[in-house]
């Protein structure tokens, strides 16, 4: 039996491959536009949400100063909520933007208030528990040795609320030439410093681990100009040798609240005056000390005590009149925070660099003299 032919297998031709488009081209997340949320009810356009507006993007030039600035520009005025009418200011886009500004004043007044009633709690406790003046040792250096590592935790916050860095960084901008910091401590003007205006730094503090600090601070904040920077282990008191290049003494010297811990604050500013030049030198002071009102007067005299056990320095000192014992010359002073805060600005006087040298030679002869007995010859 013939078997019956099979049918031939047709072959389609394959399509032409279409080209596949290239991918549409990045954009940030942070550009791209947000869909507006959709809603159940039909026929109706809910508004879009608030975050979906599209964030504007910084220029490249723009410093974090011009995009705070910017915020604030768009903050809520109360002529531009007058003109609103009753549906725009029930607008979702209107009420978010008030809620938002809203939240950060709470959090700001929150803040504050929890600050001034934790200071609050420590005075009363510095009132209560005052101890007697004369229990207080003459040196106090210990505080600033065993504080070191915490140091700037502590005062933080009192000196932001006191405006005291933007004190700090207007007094470092007249720094020029060779300077000397005197009471560096952990060195809370570091990031104020304008380097270029600097031949050489030199940082001196009685307290070696506040020191420390300090070096480790500068390094993190000025490495380039480490180079330069000379760490001084000692009492301001004693004599202070300029660096090479500043044999005729520094070009500025400054200190920022010393003179509070220090129990010979006249001796002080004369050794600041040997260390200055005598032509065009100068001497930038930042000191907290007495008021200009007599009820901060007593109570910054009742609370001195317990503050100086605490923190190491005197705080009702009367800084005008230890400048004025001293002799210096006084070409600006000024004064903030009801008086309590001390801008004073010196210049050392013709001739007395010499004098303060030689005198503090004598003491140490004197000293050397003293030491001296008959024993030295069975040695």
């Amino acid at each position: 039996m013939a078997k019956i032919p099979k049918v031939p297998k047709t072959v389609l031709p394959k399509p032409p491959r279409q080209a596949v488009p290239p991918p549409p081209p990045y954009v940030p997340l942070r550009a791209r536009p947000v869909r507006p949320q959709r809603t159940n009810l039909p026929n109706q356009q809910s508004p879009p949400h608030p975050s979906a507006q599209e964030t504007p993007i910084a220029p490249p030039g723009t410093t974090r100063s011009d995009r705070l600035k910017q915020v604030w520009d768009e903050r809520p005025r109360v002529s531009d909520i007058k003109r609103l009418t009753p549906e725009q200011l029930s607008a979702p886009t209107h009420q978010n933007r008030m809620n938002k500004w809203r939240q950060w004043t709470l959090f700001i007044c929150g803040m504050s208030a929890f600050g001034m009633g934790l200071y609050g709690m420590q005075i009363y406790v510095s009132l209560t528990t005052a101890p007697d003046e004369n229990a207080v040792p003459d040196d106090l250096s210990d505080r600033f040795d065993k504080e070191a590592d915490g140091y700037d935790e502590k005062v933080s916050m009192a000196e932001t609320m006191l405006f005291l860095n933007s004190r700090r960084k207007a007094l470092m901008q007249k720094v020029r030439g060779h300077v000397l910091e005197v009471a560096v401590g952990t060195g809370r003007n570091t990031p104020y410093y304008p380097t270029k205006q600097c031949a050489t730094v030199t940082l001196l503090d009685s307290s070696a681990p506040m020191l420390e600090v300090a070096k480790r601070k500068w390094k993190e904040t000025h490495m380039e100009y480490f180079s330069r920077v000379f760490f001084k282990h000692q009492s301001a008191v004693d004599p202070i040798t300029p660096p090479y290049g500043a044999q005729d003494g520094y070009d500025t010297v400054v200190q920022t609240m010393g003179l509070c811990s220090t129990n010979e604050p006249v001796k002080l500013l004369h050794s600041l005056e040997a260390a200055t030049k005598e032509e065009d030198g100068q001497i930038l002071l930042l000191e907290h000390g007495k008021s200009h009102y007599e009820w901060l007067n007593s109570f910054l005299d009742r609370t001195a005590p317990n503050h100086a056990l605490t923190h190491g320095c005197w705080w009702n000192k009367d800084i005008g009149k230890i400048v004025e014992e001293s002799g210096l010359e006084v070409v600006d002073m000024k004064r903030y925070n009801f008086g309590t805060t001390w801008w004073v600005e010196l210049k050392p006087r013709k001739g007395m660099r010499k004098q303060l040298e030689d005198a503090a030679k004598e003491e140490v002869e004197v000293a050397v003299q003293k030491s001296w007995s008959w024993w030295s010859f069975w040695r």
